[in-house]
């Protein structure tokens, strides 16, 4: 297992350089200079050799790439340098705000993988009419953006009923409408994948032979089937929270979520270059730590894979 892992970072050195590569080249070859905007924001008149000093102060006077390279020897040992804007420094504005993120990601996952389950096994279970039926509610769950499904949220609990309020104080209760937000439309594609598993497995002839023994569908189920589809599953699962993590920068500005999508928006519009950097890197890192972890429950579930990694 310690071989496997080693390997696996080993591998993934390359795409973390191209990562970061991408993830300073958006940035720094964006249209638009952030140090006249933050003077500009001031009030005061830019000067030349204010300008120079401040370009000087966050590097922006030197050529590309040694500006990419004395950034990344800075990443590596996680110093961003401090925010435009608010002259903090960017660990600490990401740390305020990735709490509420990853709280809002992980509840929309639990309810996606809740919604998935119950959406793959009632295809299954169900008749031909009642499975085409959940499979096309599938569909139009997955085709609908996540800012319609907000708003339609909106206008059920908030506008209609009452249930619930749109800005909001960042309690727990006011994190129930984004979570589900996104975990609907996670969840109808996730429980197309628990379909097509589970489907795949009743072919089998472990299935067929338990059948023939006669046991019932939730034994069978339980016992035989979710064993073998656990793996895929786990990794399926790894990815959808990396797309719910970029995917709650739309959903957090639509309902006042103190997360990610609030600062990034805001360095955006103020072309706050060390912060986008800094949002950008860490998305990727947290997508690959989660498809990291992934792979080791898909070896830990199966023991022929485990056993192979072993022998070799």
């Amino acid at each position: 297992m310690l071989r496997f892992i080693l390997i696996r970072l080993a591998t993934a050195i390359p795409t973390l350089l191209g990562m970061s590569f991408v993830a300073f080249a958006i940035v720094a070859l964006a249209p638009g200079d952030p140090v006249m905007m933050e003077l500009r924001a001031m009030g005061i008149v830019p000067e030349p050799e204010d300008i120079a000093a401040l370009k000087a102060q966050f590097g922006l006077d030197k050529a590309f790439l040694p500006r990419y390279l004395e950034w990344l020897s800075r990443a590596i040992r996680f110093e961003f340098g401090t925010s435009v804007a608010t002259g903090r420094s960017v660990l600490s504005e990401i740390a305020i705000h990735l709490p509420a993120t990853l709280a809002l990601a992980g509840s929309a996952l639990v309810g996606a993988v809740i919604i998935s389950l119950a959406l793959g096994t009632l295809a299954v279970t169900s008749n031909n009419v009642a499975g085409a039926g959940l499979r096309g509610f599938t569909i139009l769950l997955v085709s609908i953006p996540s800012f319609w499904m907000a708003l339609l949220l909106i206008h059920a609990f908030v506008l209609q009923l009452g249930w619930a309020r749109l800005v909001g104080d960042g309690s727990a209760w006011d994190l129930v409408l984004p979570a589900l937000t996104l975990s609907l439309g996670a969840g109808a594609a996730l429980g197309r994948v628990v379909f097509e598993r589970v489907r795949a497995e009743k072919s089998e002839d472990y299935v067929r032979l338990a059948i023939a023994k006669g046991l019932k569908p939730l034994p069978i189920m339980l016992g035989h089937i979710a064993p073998r589809i656990i793996g895929p599953l786990v990794t399926a699962w790894a990815n959808t929270f990396g797309g719910l993590l970029g995917g709650a920068v739309i959903v957090e500005s639509i309902f006042g979520w103190p997360g990610l999508g609030q600062l990034i928006l805001q360095a955006i519009s103020q072309r706050d270059f060390p912060v986008i950097q800094a949002y950008l890197v860490f998305m990727g890192l947290i997508f690959f730590v989660t498809s990291l972890l992934a792979d080791i429950v898909v070896v830990l579930a199966d023991p022929q894979l485990r056993r192979r990694l072993n022998g070799d």
